[in-house]
């Protein structure tokens, strides 16, 4: 099976019409979508329907909160109570496949604020921290954590050493989790946004769109990979991302 995850910044809006052109042309099975909103989410809704991905699962955002949607060809079953913190609860959504045998939980970490104290932050360690709870929890199981993160490892996925919860996202790895596009590709640098400098200039790049498998998924496994193509068109501030499951 053939899964798309996409960050579709603030929802789509104008953009939505080629979002859709866009995802359909890589013929997914399912697609995960990051800063979904309810007002655009029925344009998308409607129109992922009819290129034949009729299962739709949600968080629910209102007004313009940026929550989950996931698409689906076949049947998707929701199992599990959400175990984010509950400022959070829109930023994550647990569904389990049953024609493919997994689950996949849906990710959207907050962006750090600009201190430490932040109220930003302390929610992100939150979120991280109920993550990596879920983590230990479901590490037999067959399941894949994905989405955009906000989040990597300092020097690696960035230049420098800013994120927030860099940490955070090592003891995912340390708790036996593997990093899929990392483990094809140790010690490589490729960015999935970008920050914007005054006067709009690009600035740095980083990579915090992420999909992260159990030991007993990983072989199952074929590619991960991600398409910058849509963001240099600017279809979406983030690049997108395959994974191809057997």
């Amino acid at each position: 099976m053939k899964l798309l995850v996409w960050n579709i910044q603030h929802g789509g809006g104008a953009r939505l019409t080629r979002i859709v052109e866009e995802v359909s042309a890589y013929d997914p099975d399912v697609v995960a979508v990051t800063e979904f909103r309810a007002i655009p989410g029925v344009a998308l809704c409607a129109g992922l329907k009819e290129r034949g991905l009729p299962n739709v699962e949600t968080t629910h955002p209102r007004g313009n909160q940026n929550g989950i949607a996931v698409f689906s060809r076949t049947p998707m079953r929701r199992t599990r109570p959400c175990p984010a913190p509950s400022e959070s609860l829109v930023r994550w959504l647990d569904i389990d496949l049953p024609e493919y045998g997994f689950g996949i939980g849906i990710l959207h970490v907050m962006a750090a604020g600009s201190a430490k104290k932040h109220l930003t932050n302390i929610a992100k360690v939150r979120f991280w921290d109920a993550m990596l709870q879920a983590a230990e929890v479901r590490l037999q199981e067959p399941f894949l954590f994905v989405g955009d993160w906000n989040t990597g490892a300092h020097r690696l996925d960035e230049t420098g050493k800013t994120f927030v919860c860099a940490e955070h996202f090592g003891r995912l790895s340390t708790l036996g989790w593997a990093d899929m596009w990392r483990h094809r590709n140790p010690g490589m640098a490729e960015w999935t946004w970008f920050s914007t400098l005054k006067g709009g200039a690009r600035g740095n790049g980083f990579r915090v769109d992420h999909a992260f498998a159990t030991p007993s998924l990983m072989p199952r496994i074929t590619s991960c990979r991600y398409s910058h193509a849509e963001r240099e068109a600017r279809i979406s501030d983030h690049s997108l991302m395959i994974v191809e499951v057997m």
